[in-house]
């Protein structure tokens, strides 16, 4: 909460439901010109970024006990947060990921 009054907010799956709503509303009113987030914005919410940043591709599988590599849909999808038609004419999306997985994505 520190953040947010100099326009910067965190989401993640840990934070209460209240708090990921507040910082959703804060986003989507503007009051927040960044907002750092992990896959949880992904899928079902539409919120006006203009541009989506993807600082790694790889996720954590408990089950496999190692890191993988994001699916292209997920990669796709995250981006597709970017430039919505009812907030945005356009949209830009940055992909930072290993050399070895540009030619994937």
């Amino acid at each position: 909460k520190d953040l947010l009054p100099f326009g910067f907010g965190i989401h993640h799956a840990g934070m209460n439901k209240i708090d990921r709503k507040l910082i959703e509303d804060l986003f989507a009113d503007r009051h927040l010109q960044v907002l750092f987030s992990t896959a949880t914005l992904a899928w079902g919410v539409n919120l006006p970024a203009h541009t989506v940043i993807i600082k790694g591709t790889q996720i954590y599988n408990p089950e496999k006990g190692k890191w993988v590599e994001l699916g292209a849909l997920d990669v796709l999808q995250m981006l597709g947060r970017a430039g919505r038609p009812q907030y945005d004419a356009k949209g830009q999306g940055i992909l930072i990921t290993n050399h070895s997985e540009l030619q994937y994505y």
